[in-house]
């Protein structure tokens, strides 16, 4: 697994230059990529690596080449539609293997400038020393206005599962409920929904303004929304793996817009960040010794979790009503239920240490599903 660590690098001229004129190496190799529409990178060092060297003499070949990567994913990401990709001249800098060397148990770290190598003392944070014995993969350095941040991409090896009795938890992530647990745990969406709420006004407000101030504003609060949605999802994914529980189901979801579910769902839809929470606990789990798994979604909303009746019309809104058993259950806490007994099932087929399973066949769902309730009151 990879980790970042953010540390900081004292301000020095010598890095503003290369800075600028990295990001300016960066601006003609997109220059260039956009006029011959390839981001391919062997394309555009055919067209632009010796035209880079002649125009920036004091950048050396390496970073040169860090511009070009650079370019070409800035590129690839703009599919070439709409304006070209601007690179500002205080923008981040990409640092390959060649580049850059870091001792960070001595501290330091060497990297490279128009000025040839320079060494900078850095502290790496107290909450960052448990990574920083892995191995270096890579670098991105950031400027600010009174230092650079320095950013360390880790690689690490995942803590292995060493638990003998097997506790899995299943979750429904939801629109209307952020998740739900199949250990009766609910975590509403309530104060979320409020907040994106007073996003959406005051961005629609300041929009409808159009006023340079307003324009300011809007840069100003720009990311606040997805920083906040992010610290709920933190919070939530901390509490699941600080359970009792030593194994996480999720739904392997697929979610797309359609025009029949209408624009005010579809909007929420596009908002949803299940996937956020998902991958906050996957990583967290791997940091523990735990696991999490994926299971496939079919039938899982439909599907009683007493006795395996399977019906489209059982579920009602919020509500799971059973007419062969009886059950009457919240339905997403149904759902999560019926998650749980499907990790559960798979793990069964699956090696025990093996961290992440993942289930992507279609073809037998519903089957699986029942089977692995029957089996699951079966051995309770």
């Amino acid at each position: 697994m990879q980790r970042t660590i953010a540390v900081k690098i004292p301000h020095d001229e010598n890095l503003n230059k290369t800075t600028a004129i990295f990001n300016k190496a960066v601006q003609d190799c997109i220059d260039i990529g956009w006029e011959t529409k390839t981001f391919n990178k062997n394309e555009l060092h055919k067209h632009s690596y010796r035209l880079l060297r002649r125009t920036y003499p004091s950048l050396q070949s390496s970073l040169v080449q860090c511009a070009r990567d650079q370019a070409s994913d800035i590129l690839k990401r703009s599919g070439f539609e709409r304006n070209k990709p601007v690179k500002r001249i205080n923008g981040s800098v990409r640092y390959n293997a060649r580049t850059y060397t870091p001792k960070l148990k001595q501290g330091i770290i060497s990297v490279s400038t128009i000025e040839g190598r320079k060494k900078f003392q850095i502290t790496i944070p107290k909450h960052f020393k448990k990574y920083a014995f892995g191995t270096v993969k890579g670098m991105v350095l950031a400027p600010r206005q009174d230092f650079f941040l320095c950013k360390l991409i880790i690689e690490i090896k995942d803590k292995q599962f060493k638990y003998k009795r097997i506790k899995t938890l299943g979750i429904d992530c939801g629109i209307n409920k952020i998740a739900v647990c199949s250990d009766n745990t609910f975590y509403a969406s309530k104060h979320l929904k409020r907040r994106k709420g007073e996003f959406f006004y005051m961005r629609r407000k300041l929009q409808q303004k159009g006023t340079r101030s307003a324009k300011r504003l809007l840069k100003k609060i720009s990311g606040r929304e997805n920083r906040f949605v992010a610290d709920i999802n933190h919070q939530i994914s901390k509490t699941i793996i600080n359970s009792k529980n030593n194994t996480f189901v999720f739904e392997k979801l697929s979610v797309r817009k359609d025009r029949k579910f209408g624009r005010k769902f579809n909007k929420k839809l596009g908002s949803w960040s299940f996937r956020q929470l998902q991958r906050f606990v996957e990583y967290k789990t791997r940091d523990i010794g735990k696991r999490t798994i994926f299971v496939n979604p079919a039938y899982t909303s439909q599907t009683c979790s007493v006795c395996a009746t399977t019906q489209k019309s059982f579920r009602h809104g919020n509500l799971f009503s059973c007419h062969k058993c009886g059950l009457n259950l919240d339905a997403d806490l149904n759902a999560s239920r019926n998650i749980a007994m499907l990790g559960n099932a798979l793990l069964g087929r699956a090696s025990v240490n093996s961290p992440y399973v993942s289930c992507d066949d279609v073809a037998g769902a519903k089957a699986q599903l029942q089977q692995s309730i029957v089996t699951s009151h079966l051995t309770c």
